[in-house]
């Protein structure tokens, strides 16, 4: 695996981390002992062996409320991908007049853009009304650099790292909708539960796992567990590897990536052979590609991808931060489902007051979408006689992904002129 400068990103309609990479580099690491070495005080509201922290998956994203010292209601990702708690917008600790210790400049995806954060500390957070934790520490960025809300079509405003979570026995256990936090004192697995290999680096579980890209031979690959990421899977790849080259699917289209710090990504899109976890063989899997400058920075930690709720909520996933281990256990035939992908040609970002407007963020060449005239920029106003007020962003997503042959009727809105037009959805990948 070579290292390379570039984040995983936000995923058009979907999401990989882009910033985290990055302000990992420039920001937490000099941090570290600070954030994760803080005196903190945990208190359950309810009684019980376990914590159960309810939540919401919106759009392959796993939501709970946070209160903030006990005055500012918020919602926050809970991300194993990410080491650290972060706010993302400054203006809502400057409400509670908190105490900012430090200040840093981190770098955007761009490399060019200097952007700023701050280490904020003594904050409380009551999650899903169930656990008080008192007294953290917490990154907060100067201005929300993400709008986590034109990819979710949700408001977020915040994400819950791995320094909260590693004291525990972490459970995903997507069927509830509950996330569980084990005593490492109390926790027996099921006999159902298969160990993955993997490895654990800064209290990120990294599973060591069986892949076929475009080659019909798997091959170990090392893939970051990442609850922050709706997406499938995300491989990073290299523009000269002549190997890489060689193993990236024959049908492919391209996408944009990312979205992030100070700048976006572009790359492409397209089907995995196979993934086996757990033992169970995923087919058809939809994978992203990223393209990586090679200048050999190793926050990587030579991983060669992510693997996101897309996947992992096809399993109960156990995230041992103790014993540095992770478990999975098969969810019913949930498993073996096939991959949905856009079919349009289209990716949309939600906007307006209530993220019920939904304007064209990009267009595949000769798609659908694209022979029927849509363009970036055009706001989408009904589809299939529906108005996108009812609409919510994951709504109109997986009608977008509906069957190859559906009939899709679109009306939108460019400049001040309503068209409607009519396409066929297609296979793409």
């Amino acid at each position: 695996m070579r290292k390379g400068f570039a984040c995983t990103g936000l995923v058009s309609f979907l999401l990989a981390p882009c910033w985290r990479v990055l302000f990992l580099f420039f920001a937490l690491t000099q941090v570290q002992g600070e954030v994760l070495g803080q005196r903190t005080d945990l208190k359950r509201l309810r009684g019980g062996k376990y914590i159960e922290l309810p939540f919401e998956l919106e759009n392959d994203f796993i939501i709970i409320d946070v209160l903030l010292d006990n005055l500012l209601p918020l919602r926050f990702i809970i991300d194993t991908g990410a080491e650290n708690t972060v706010l993302l917008d400054k203006k809502m600790t400057d409400l509670l007049n908190v105490d900012y210790r430090r200040t840093f400049k981190v770098r955007g995806a761009d490399v060019e853009a200097d952007l700023t954060a701050y280490l904020a500390t003594g904050i409380d957070m009551r999650l899903a009304n169930v656990l008080l934790a008192r007294n953290r520490s917490v990154l907060v960025l100067e201005e929300n650099y993400f709008n986590f809300e034109q990819i979710i079509g949700s408001n977020i405003h915040g994400i819950l790292g791995a320094d909260f979570l590693m004291r525990f026995i972490v459970e995903f256990d997507y069927g509830r909708r509950v996330v569980i936090l084990h005593e490492p004192s109390e926790f027996r697995r099921s006999n159902r539960h298969v160990e993955v290999p993997s490895v654990f680096i800064r209290n990120r579980a990294y599973l060591e796992v069986p892949l076929a890209v475009a080659d019909a031979r798997p091959t170990t690959r090392r893939l970051l567990v990442d609850s922050g990421a709706g997406l499938t899977l995300l491989m990073h790849t290299f523009a000269d590897s002549t190997a890489q080259a060689e193993d990236l699917p024959v049908l492919t289209v391209p996408t944009r990536i990312a979205n992030g710090l100070g700048g976006s990504l572009e790359g492409s899109v397209g089907r995995a052979r196979s993934l086996r976890l757990a033992g169970k063989e995923l087919s058809g899997v939809v994978t992203y590609f990223q393209p990586l400058d090679t200048v050999g920075l190793d926050f990587l930690n030579d991983r060669e991808g992510i693997i996101g709720n897309r996947i992992l909520k096809r399993f109960n996933v156990v995230v041992d931060y103790i014993n540095y281990r992770v478990y999975l256990r098969p969810e019913g035939k949930g498993w073996k489902k096939k991959f949905r992908y856009d079919r349009s040609g289209m990716s949309l970002l939600a906007g307006g007051t209530n993220l019920r407007t939904y304007n064209v963020a990009s267009i595949v060449p000769g798609s659908p979408a694209s022979r029927a005239g849509l363009q970036v920029g055009d706001r989408i106003v009904a589809v299939n006689g529906v108005s996108s007020t009812f609409l919510s962003l994951a709504n109109v997503l997986h009608k977008l992904e509906g069957k190859p042959g559906r009939k899709i009727k679109i009306k939108y809105l460019r400049g001040k002129d309503y068209t409607t037009v009519v396409f066929r959805l297609e296979n793409l990948i």
